[in-house]
C-alpha cells in the first residue's frame, strides 16, 4: 500500500465519525431477540414453562388480539419505527466531525474547528483592541464568524478585523481565510 493511500485513509478516518456503535447496538438487540426466540422454542419443545411468553401463544394472541394486546403492540411498533428511523439516519448521515484536513508536506494534519475559531477570535481581539473575552468566533467548514463586543467609546474598524482574521487563518490553510463574517455588537462594555 502506498504512502499516499495510507495518508488519505488516516485523514478520512480522522474527519469522519465511526458508525460502529450504532451497528453494535443493532446487532446486540438482534442477537438478544434471536436468543429469546430460540430459548422459548427449546423450552416449549421440552415441555417447560416459558420465560417471558410462549412464541405460539404470542402468535395466537396477535392473530386474535384483545384491547390490551393491541395497545402493547402499538407501543412496540412505535418504538421499533423510531429505532428504525434513527438507524436509517445514522446510516445515511455523512458522520463528519468538526475537524478539517490541512495539507502539509510531512504528513496528514487534522485541525479541530475549535482551534480555527480560537485563532480567529484571538486575531480579531488583537486587531480590534478589545479584551480577550470580548471577541468570540465559530468555525464551520470553510466559514468563520467573528463577534466583537467593543469597549465603550472606542470604535472598531470592521475591515481591519476582517483582514487580520483572514491573514491569521490563511497561515493555517488558505481555505480557512476565504469566507469570514465579522459582526460588531451595537452596545459595548466598560473596560
Amino acid at each position: 500500500m502506498s504512502n499516499g493511500s495510507v495518508e488519505r485513509r488516516i485523514r478520512r478516518r480522522s474527519v469522519h465519525r465511526s458508525r460502529s456503535t450504532a451497528v453494535a447496538v443493532a446487532l446486540v438487540v438482534l442477537a438478544l431477540v434471536a436468543a429469546w426466540i430460540g430459548t422459548e422454542s427449546v423450552l416449549r419443545a421440552i415441555g417447560r414453562p416459558p420465560l417471558l411468553a410462549d412464541p405460539q401463544t404470542a402468535v395466537d394472541a396477535a392473530l386474535q388480539p384483545d384491547a390490551a394486546f393491541v395497545t402493547i403492540a402499538e407501543v412496540i411498533a412505535v418504538v421499533l419505527v423510531v429505532l428504525g428511523i434513527v438507524l436509517i439516519v445514522l446510516a445515511l448521515k455523512p458522520g463528519r466531525q468538526h475537524r478539517s484536513v490541512v495539507q502539509h508536506d510531512r504528513g496528514a494534519v487534522v485541525i479541530d474547528t475549535r482551534i480555527v475559531a480560537s485563532t480567529a477570535a484571538n486575531a480579531a481581539g488583537t486587531a480590534a483592541g478589545v479584551p480577550e473575552g470580548n471577541a468570540s468566533a465559530t468555525a464551520r467548514g470553510r466559514r468563520t464568524e467573528v463577534r466583537i463586543v467593543p469597549v465603550t467609546g472606542i470604535p472598531v474598524d470592521e475591515q481591519a478585523v476582517q483582514a487580520a482574521v483572514r491573514d491569521r487563518l490563511s497561515g493555517l490553510d488558505e481555505r480557512f481565510g476565504q469566507n469570514i463574517r465579522v459582526r460588531i455588537d451595537e452596545k459595548g462594555t466598560l473596560a
